[in-house]
């Protein structure tokens, strides 16, 4: 019994070993070896042991879907054995992929009934693309009273940020961590005028990859009207004065006044020269300004960039009710 055990162990274990050998070989290597804002090369070897002869390849791209599954963006690609890279192109700048190389090959071995027979298998490796330009950095809330500016941008899918802010030509605040939000803020003076530029960058093969910086986004408050009397007025000829603070560095500004807090605006005044601080407005709605109604007044700022108008946005308007005025936080939004 003890001999029949020991026949049929060794069988099993050298059929073990055989089979073991022909379907444990070690896998592809795969190799990131460049790399631009759309496209990424590869570089693959089969790493195959003397009895196992490479009877094809096939690479093919892949992200995970909004389910945390690897789904192809670009399907499995036949590629000659006698090839050993591949470039992925029309990708997105700044995004993580998956390269997967599968590939077939058949056992050779005199001495085994495994000789002849296919296998498969395949490796997966994350890759990058080149970070590209951040785009639309765009201020998002100025915060009047706390003295802070919160702006943000476009986001890459496999980036982190670092920024810079200036007033004028010194700089005044930057990013001293990596961060892989797309949003930032930083302290300032109120009724300045600020720049900031963003750019990504992301780690490949260990070198750290840097995007190029983003066009300037312009940073400013919205003109906060002068909250004492004389701020807004009426005058016996029923014609509104508005007077504002002024904004350094700005293009103009815009009057608005509704007879409601959050609706019903209509632009009444345009003024050309950010200098200037001061409106008369003859009429609303074809109609003279009376003092004993309730009006509701904002000024934005402007500043032409490269031909397209920012502006300071919205949250403040200022409520006049019989000769007195009042300071309403009545919006969230730019505009």
């Amino acid at each position: 019994m003890k001999t029949q055990r020991k026949i049929l162990t060794t069988l099993l274990l050298g059929v073990f070993m055989l089979f073991g050998s022909a379907i444990t070989v070690k896998a592809a290597t795969v190799t990131q070896t460049a790399q631009t804002q759309d496209s990424i090369t590869i570089t693959f070897d089969s790493a195959l042991s003397a009895s196992n002869v490479l009877s094809g390849w096939t690479v093919s791209l892949q992200q995970y879907d909004e389910n945390y599954n690897k789904v192809d963006v670009i399907p499995a690609t036949p590629v000659a054995t006698n090839v050993n890279a591949y470039t992925f192109s029309g990708l997105r700048p700044g995004t993580r992929y998956f390269a997967r190389v599968d590939y077939t090959y058949t056992y050779k071995s005199k001495s085994s009934s495994l000789s002849g027979k296919s296998y498969s298998s395949y490796t997966s490796k994350e890759i990058y693309t080149m970070p590209g330009k951040v785009t639309n950095v765009n201020q998002t809330t100025w915060w009047y009273y706390a003295k802070s500016v919160d702006f943000g941008w476009d986001k890459q899918d496999a980036c982190k940020y670092e920024w810079i802010a200036k007033q004028g030509k010194k700089t005044v605040a930057q990013s001293s961590y990596a961060s892989s939000t797309n949003s930032a803020n930083f302290k300032i003076k109120n009724n300045k005028l600020y720049t900031v530029q963003v750019r990504a960058y992301t780690e490949i093969n260990g070198q750290t990859v840097y995007g190029e910086w983003s066009d300037k986004a312009y940073l400013f408050t919205q003109p906060m009207i002068i909250n004492k009397k004389g701020g807004i007025s009426i005058d016996g000829s029923g014609r509104m004065h508005v007077k504002w603070e002024k904004i350094d560095g700005v293009d103009g500004y815009d009057v608005y006044v509704s007879t409601k807090e959050k609706s019903g605006y209509k632009k009444v005044a345009k003024i050309k020269k950010g200098s200037k601080n001061t409106a008369t407005i003859k009429k609303f709605k074809k109609k003279k300004f009376s003092r004993s109604k309730t009006y509701f007044v904002y000024v934005v700022a402007k500043k032409k960039i490269n031909g397209v108008v920012n502006t300071s946005g919205r949250h403040y308007s200022t409520k006049y009710k019989k000769g007195s005025i009042q300071l309403m936080w009545s919006f969230s939004d730019r505009r």
